[in-house]
């Protein structure tokens, strides 16, 4: 299982992100990843946005679990409560992005 993470939005403006591959993660950290991706919900494609997203954080989250890819762009009010420990993974190991 491969995530991609993407947070960008926010007063700061700043964007993280992250790559997730758990091929490549220690055991523990690798099954934690996977149980987190289960339990989150995200099963699905989906971009929902609220109308005030320009001051929210905004988190795209790609899925790719060697049968399908999934992708979620979502931020602050609109990402479900079951993605919550999946996001706090996900934000513990993002790290500074440039720009594209």
């Amino acid at each position: 299982m491969r995530v991609e993470f993407i947070q960008s939005g926010g007063l700061p403006g700043t964007v993280k992100g992250c790559v997730l591959d758990a091929a490549s993660l220690p055991a523990d950290e690798a099954q934690e990843l996977e149980r987190l991706v289960r339990a989150s919900g995200i099963t699905a494609s989906v971009e929902s946005l609220s109308e005030a997203s320009r001051d929210l954080h905004q988190y795209e989250i790609t899925i790719d679990d060697g049968k399908r890819k999934v992708t979620a762009v979502l931020d602050d009010r609109t990402l479900p409560p079951a993605a919550k420990p999946l996001l706090g993974f996900l934000k513990k190991r993002a790290r500074p992005q440039a720009l594209k």
